[in-house]
């Protein structure tokens, strides 16, 4: 190298510095300590990493099953944000799985749409030898904010539409593992993209030695990041201690460093200091415009505080619930589903009404076309239209609360049936839009069902933790249940701490910061130490699970089996959740959470009874103790039922034996031969004449 090439590229670099120098000194000029929320530093020094491919699944997009068209030439749309940077179109790709039913005829095919624009036409016969698809993902016009993707097949078996589609035999299936690759063109280098990424899994480390507001911070900590991290499976750990990430990991470390930042963002990296502000200025969405740029430092984290409404509004437009509502086009059945979760409407709706409002083309019922609709929740038939010449649909309709589950399916099916005498020609597609102003209200909420429905929409208003903080088996275990509500409840929960060990009187437990009775609690406590009216009395040597109907035993657990315990209940009219342990293994109570908290075995959404038990890493039971199905009882009482179970192949073999002795009894006194009766002769005495 020349040196004038040498020295033209030091004062380049002197210039470059100089500029950063400056812009961080107007920064710094901005930023008064009392009245900037957030404070920054730029370190110039980080590395800049490669952009990160952003993998988004069908099923992170709300298709936990496999989608299936039917008809002519159904459609289905569906679309995801573009990255912040651009789209780079040289490593972006969606893959799809296309599965055609086995009886429609080889020159059906499917056309594939991107943006409006068709990309490509794939034959019915390619895919029966190769139903994986790939589309590369083409560089986006300005102001286009998403990727739209649409899927229009034109199926038939022979030529008679009509019979097509009388057979059923119409349809094509969309697998859920179909997925997006986003590659942005240049990587995110803000904290929103360091929660963007995509990790293996993500460490928490957090000291060891915690005093109480620490220890609420940390726990806060996790119940963020596993609501930041929700929507894609990546396991969050928790680390007390020392720890090094794994290979394409990320790691948060929770300092308690007085002088230390509040947020300190490097590579992969996130350093958060425990107090409450700089765990809730993770909780939010990022709008501050200061936090952005890799290698950042937040000296200060200021959270104004939060003013919920009084009221909240008791309905929810489709749209607010994340429906779709663009048009679609096609012939036979359309089915548009929305999908969601009591979370999401604030808690078990009481008096739920939906109000449908749905565009469409008319029909000629006259030429013999018909349009159906029809209205499911959770696969149950509500309500019936035969929609004839119309072309709009507006209707409000209650819907049976007692249908609603955890996570909800409403879907709304139009069926057009062509004329016959268009069955040997192609008939006209018919274009369906539901409208996004379409809305479910309600007039109030139910109370508790007294069951794991519950979570998480009863636990994400104000509760209370209660724990022994300084036991890291039960301090871990509690982190990992909290994860579990953020990540359902899709929002961050942040309770109140109380540390166990200053209770002495768990009659009567603390109240709130306000001075009332928290929405709820978690309880992480070794057995035998609270009078809980739990379902299952951790204080016996034993107890089991059994079937009152036929007495029959499910489950026992004996005093040297180890078993980690989730319970709820209802104490001092407060929803409550129990976390303990079965025999002498503490570390069953984390499995057992873990195993809840671990996003990739969607156990946590299966929840359902009042009592989870744990009886080795993932393998989870759920029990409905509340007496409707099941029964508790401990085998070493006295009780009648108890004998009854204990000695009940005894008593079985005596039954038998003594009906058999009993039947012999009758039938030696009923089935003897009949005696036939010998009729005696009375002598006759003759009279003599007189």
């Amino acid at each position: 190298m020349s040196p004038r090439r040498c020295n033209g590229d030091i004062l380049m670099h002197l210039n470059n510095e100089r500029k950063l120098t400056k812009v961080n000194n107007f920064i710094r000029g901005l930023c008064f300590p009392k009245l900037a929320t957030l404070c920054i530093t730029f370190i110039s020094s980080a590395p800049v990493l490669a952009a990160t491919p952003e993998i988004i699944s069908f099923e992170q997009l709300g298709y936990s099953r496999s989608v299936v068209l039917n008809g002519i030439s159904p459609e289905f749309s569906v679309n995801v944000p573009k990255p912040k940077a651009g789209l780079d179109p040289g490593a972006s790709f969606v893959r799809l799985r296309l599965e055609p039913s086995p009886s429609l005829n080889d020159d059906s095919s499917v056309r594939l749409l991107l943006n409006g624009e068709p990309v490509k036409v794939v034959s019915v016969k390619s895919l029966r030898a190769e139903p994986t698809v790939t589309l590369p993902l083409p560089t986006l016009p300005p102001g286009v904010g998403s990727v739209d993707l649409s899927i229009q097949p034109y199926l038939f078996i022979s030529r008679n539409f009509c019979q097509d589609l009388q057979s059923g035999n119409l349809f094509l299936t969309i697998g859920k593992d179909s997925f997006f690759q986003l590659v942005p063109q240049a990587s995110d280098q803000s904290i929103v993209g360091f929660f963007q990424s995509s990790y293996s899994q993500v460490t928490l480390t957090v000291p060891s030695n915690l005093n109480q507001s620490q220890a609420q911070s940390a726990l806060w900590l996790y119940g963020v990041l596993a609501y930041q991290f929700g929507t894609r499976q990546i396991p969050i750990l928790w680390q007390q201690g020392q720890s090094s990430p794994a290979q394409n990991s990320a790691q948060v470390i929770l300092h308690t460093q007085s002088s230390g930042p509040d947020l300190e963002y490097n590579g992969t990296t996130l350093r958060v200091k425990a107090t409450p502000q700089a765990v809730q200025a993770l909780a939010t969405r990022f709008a501050q415009p200061a936090l952005v740029g890799r290698g950042l430092t937040v000296e200060a984290a200021q959270i104004e505080p939060r003013i919920d409404s009084e009221q909240p509004a008791q309905n929810r437009s489709f749209k607010e619930l994340g429906f779709n509502d663009s048009p679609r086009r096609g012939i036979g059945a359309q089915a548009f589903r929305l999908n969601f979760d009591l979370a999401q409407l604030g808690g078990r709706p009481k008096d739920l009404t939906l109000s449908l409002n749905s565009t469409f083309t008319p029909v000629e019922p006259a030429r013999g076309e018909r349009l159906n609709a029809q209205i499911y929740l959770n696969g149950n038939l509500i309500q019936t239209y035969n929609l004839g010449d119309q072309t709009k649909l507006r209707d409000t309709l209650a819907l049976p609360a007692a249908k609603l589950r955890r996570s909800n399916n409403l879907d709304t099916v139009f069926t057009y049936t062509p004329s016959e005498g268009s069955c040997q020609a192609a008939p006209t597609n018919t274009t369906i839009q539901i409208d996004g102003d379409s809305n479910l209200s309600w007039s109030d909420y139910q109370g508790p069902t007294g069951d794991l429905s519950d979570l998480p929409h009863r636990f994400l208003q104000s509760g209370q933790v209660i724990v022994d903080f300084k036991e890291p088996t039960l301090f871990a275990s509690t982190a990992y249940l909290l994860g579990v509500i953020s990540r359902l409840g899709r929002q961050p929960v942040l309770p109140q701490l109380i540390d166990a060990k200053t209770i002495g009187d768990w009659s009567n437990l603390p109240k709130d910061q306000t001075g009332k009775a928290p929405d709820w609690r978690l309880v992480a406590l070794a057995p035998q130490k609270t009078p809980f009216p739990a379902p299952i009395h951790l204080e016996q040597q034993s107890f089991e699970i059994y079937n009152p109907l036929n007495q029959q035993q499910i489950f026992k657990a004996r005093p040297t089996d180890s078993i980690g315990i989730l319970q709820y209940f209802s104490y001092q009219q407060t929803p409550t959740l129990w976390l303990s342990w079965w025999g002498p293994q503490a570390k069953m109570a984390e499995e057992l959470s873990q195993a809840l908290a671990d996003p990739r075995t969607l156990l946590a959404n299966q929840l359902n009874g009042n009592v989870v038990t744990a009886t080795g890493p993932n393998q989870l039971q759920t029990w409905d103790l509340s007496e409707r199905a099941l029964k508790v009882s401990n085998p070493d009482s006295l009780g009648a039922g108890s004998l009854v179970r204990r000695y009940r192949s005894l008593l079985i073999a005596l039954g038998l034996i003594l009906g058999a002795v009993v039947t012999w009894q009758i039938y030696r006194r009923l089935g003897r031969p009949p005696v036939s009766a010998t009729p005696v002769s009375t002598p006759v005495k003759e009279v003599e004449p007189s």
